[in-house]
């Protein structure tokens, strides 16, 4: 399969939770490790998308900041239990809805696989792995997005 990624610079895909979510990139050659769910590990697709930063980004990361040190206390002073849930962070909020459908020219059936989103260092960021890896004899793959 010859390796071309068309689409503008800024493609935004999707608006969730009032942000801007960005395509950030594809790796057609990314691990994947045999799970419950897929036993053929091997190779998958990465689809990668951001949250576009700005004034409403800001403000949502000091607001979970703050959430987060005062649950941190919380947990201090009376225990995880009482605490309750650790704040959920604002980019998992906005990033998690918004995903792929992955389609070929071969009629191949993709699925998602797992994710990852948000995190210390990679607030604003998400990804998806689909399986399986696209054939060998697949000339286009199409992303539609979805939410």
């Amino acid at each position: 399969m010859s390796i071309i990624v068309s689409a503008p610079a800024n493609l935004i895909v999707a608006t969730s939770d009032g942000i801007d979510v960005r395509f950030a990139g594809v790796d057609l050659d990314t691990d994947v490790m045999p799970s419950p769910t897929y036993r053929g590990g091997g190779k998958g697709i990465r689809i990668s998308f951001e949250g576009v930063r700005g004034p409403e980004t800001q403000e949502r990361d000091v607001a979970f900041l703050r959430a987060r040190a005062a649950w941190v206390d919380r947990t201090k002073a009376h225990g995880e239990e009482a605490a309750g849930d650790m704040p959920t962070m604002p980019g998992d909020l906005a990033l998690s809805p918004v995903k792929a459908i992955v389609v070929d020219d071969m009629g191949t059936e993709y699925r998602l696989e797992s994710g990852r989103v948000a995190g210390d260092g990679t607030e604003w960021s998400a990804s998806w792995v689909y399986v399986p890896e696209p054939p060998v004899g697949a000339q286009r793959l199409q992303l539609q997005h979805a939410q």
